[in-house]
């Protein structure tokens, strides 16, 4: 059924109501009466959901378990660390990263920015800027411990090798020194 589907997706990708609702463009509500077989998403809605959660319409509607499972919590990466983000205060799990060199970089610029994936919506992996770095080997020194601490199973890391940044105009930004 539908509703039992769509309710069981959702849980393992660990994501609220509120969240997919912000995915489908609908309210929470909306996305509850899916969830309790009082209403059906549109064509387009159905389609937004198979994408997300990378499975066909068929198995949304009518597919049995045996003929296409949906993908497992391994298989989406469930090693994560949760970072406090100096750019925007945001705290996150994130199960993957990497570095972004500054483009037009300047004397005053970092040079790179270390980005974090903490899931996927419907345009591919869903990333965030965590911090900016004053050289490209600062970004890999802290890479390379967050990927120890990760290994070494940690659940939280704290950035340490970062640049706090100020803004310089309307679309510019210097090193804060």
């Amino acid at each position: 059924m539908f509703s039992e589907k769509l309710r069981d997706l959702r849980m393992k990708k660990g994501i609220s109501q509120e969240e997919l609702s912000e995915v489908l463009d609908v309210s929470r509500q909306s996305i509850s009466r899916y969830e309790n077989g009082t209403a059906q998403p549109d064509l387009d809605k159905l389609v937004l959901l198979a994408k997300y959660f990378e499975v066909s319409t068929d198995y949304l509607l009518v597919g049995s378990p045996e003929e296409e499972q949906a993908p497992s919590s391994d298989a989406m990466g469930t090693d994560k660390i949760t970072i406090m983000s100096p750019v925007n205060g945001n705290v996150a799990s994130y199960h993957k990263f990497f570095l972004i060199p500054v483009f037009g970089k300047k004397e005053f610029h970092p040079e790179v920015i270390l980005c974090g994936v903490d899931g996927r919506n419907f345009w591919g992996e869903s990333s965030a800027n965590l911090a900016w770095y004053r050289t490209r080997e600062d970004a890999e020194t802290e890479l390379k411990e967050i990927m120890d601490a990760m290994a070494r199973g940690q659940s939280n890391y704290e950035l340490k090798y970062f640049v706090p940044i100020k803004s310089r105009g309307l679309f510019d930004y210097e090193i804060d020194e």
